[in-house]
């Protein structure tokens, strides 16, 4: 990336975040989720057998139902999970009663899934016709569509600028992030409605997961995700969505809007090594991590809060804390650092979204929330864990992203002013 490009621009017209939505198994509102990771619980359960494979018992954080209206209530569950999050970044910006013109309006959607219960529900009603020559649903060709939920989400809001779908595994929801930050830098929307959603409890991504390996277990399905613990073992899976309004400062300012935070840094990477692991030294992750720091003008001595991938696979957190190593140097043990990911579950191309939403609150509120189920923390990881909330303030947050195919994402967040 042009660096010194970017930081120019940024300088002369920040982006900020104006408003903030979310729905997921630990709250259906930015202020549950939020009050739900601070209290330090985890809502996974045993999931129903219609959500799993046969003979498979698994855990998994499982949303409560959204509303649904006319335009969604036939939509994957994905596309409904973000129209609820996206509503409620949409009323928090106050977008509905201080207007922008819809052609000055972007909507970034980051997916690793996209319509994936949908496409299944599609293939096995062809599969049980026996000659796949069933007819069709006439509705199947859109609400199967990879751009299904940008496209619902560019109806159900008057945002008329470009609708993208951004597919980078578990890093997706960072990356829409980013591409939306990038067109309001270079004028082509004053606004953006970016983030995530993902709905992968189904039968066909619990098996996929289960062959590759990566899911935990416990005898307690609360204690299935432990992020950094020594005896973690594996993710628990979680379904819901996160989105932020991100807008010009010029815009902001022209509204009257609040300024919840500035997104002051970001960076995108694939690492070209792993399909579905992470590089184990944590070099080319630290790369990432050291752009979007660099990027926001942000040294490891000014950074106050580390909202960590942590997904509690036994090889994966090492990594990440070798990454942070590299990175912070001396500074990866002094900042705090904590993991979110038994609050929510691992939501794929949400999570990044769901995190960002976290990292934001945490600079609002002077708190932070502390890495659940973290009872023992692994000797070879060395950070700062929080394993219980605190107080402390909050001036910089980092959110880290990684994920199949080395896809990996930072952000950076700043206190507006």
């Amino acid at each position: 990336m042009n660096l010194p490009l970017l930081q120019r621009l940024l300088r002369e017209n920040p982006v900020v975040v104006t408003g903030q939505g979310a729905f997921c198994g630990a709250g259906t509102s930015v202020d549950e989720l939020w009050q739900a990771v601070m209290r330090g619980e985890s809502p996974a359960d045993w999931l129903p057998q219609e959500l799993l494979p046969d003979g498979l018992k698994t855990a998994g954080c499982r949303a409560p139902s959204p509303p649904l209206t006319r335009l969604t209530r036939k939509m994957d569950r994905s596309a409904q999970l973000a129209h609820a999050a996206a509503g409620e970044a949409w009323h928090d910006a106050r977008l509905d009663t201080q207007p922008v013109a819809p052609e000055r309006i972007g909507i970034f959607v980051g997916t690793s899934r996209g319509a994936v219960g949908k496409l299944a529900e599609a293939a096995w009603r062809e599969a049980r016709a026996g000659d796949f020559q069933s007819p069709a649903r006439p509705s199947d060709a859109a609400h199967c569509s990879l751009a299904n939920i940008s496209g619902m989400l560019s109806m159900a809001f008057p945002a008329h600028g470009p609708a993208l779908t951004v597919s980078a595994t578990c890093a997706s929801g960072a990356a829409a992030i980013a591409l939306a930050a990038q067109q309001i830098l270079l004028g082509t929307v004053d606004v953006a409605l970016a983030g995530g959603a993902e709905a992968p409890l189904n039968p066909l991504v619990i098996a996929q997961l289960h062959a590759a390996g990566i899911l935990g277990h416990d005898a307690d399905p609360r204690l299935t995700c432990k992020p950094f613990d020594a005896a973690r073992n594996g993710i628990v899976l979680g379904e819901g969505a996160g989105f932020l309004i991100l807008e010009s400062l010029a815009s902001a300012q022209r509204r009257g809007a609040n300024i919840l935070a500035r997104l002051a840094g970001w960076s995108l990477a694939a690492e070209g090594q792993e399909r579905v692991g992470m590089d184990r030294t944590g070099a080319s992750l630290s790369r990432v991590i050291c752009a979007a720091l660099a990027m926001a003008g942000v040294a490891p001595a000014q950074l106050d809060y580390i909202n960590a991938h942590g997904t509690g696979t036994v090889l994966n957190d090492i990594a990440e804390s070798n990454a942070l190593r590299l990175a912070l140097g001396d500074w990866a043990v002094r900042v705090p650092c904590s993991s979110t990911k038994a609050g929510t579950g691992h939501c794929l191309g949400a999570s990044a979204a769901l995190e960002a939403v976290i990292a934001i609150r945490a600079i609002q509120e002077g708190r932070l929330p502390g890495t659940a189920n973290c009872g023992t923390p692994d000797p070879g990881v060395k950070l700062n864990l929080l394993r219980a909330g605190t107080e402390v303030r909050v001036g910089a947050a980092l959110t880290i992203s990684a994920g199949f195919w080395g896809n990996q994402a930072a952000l950076v967040f700043q206190a507006n002013g």
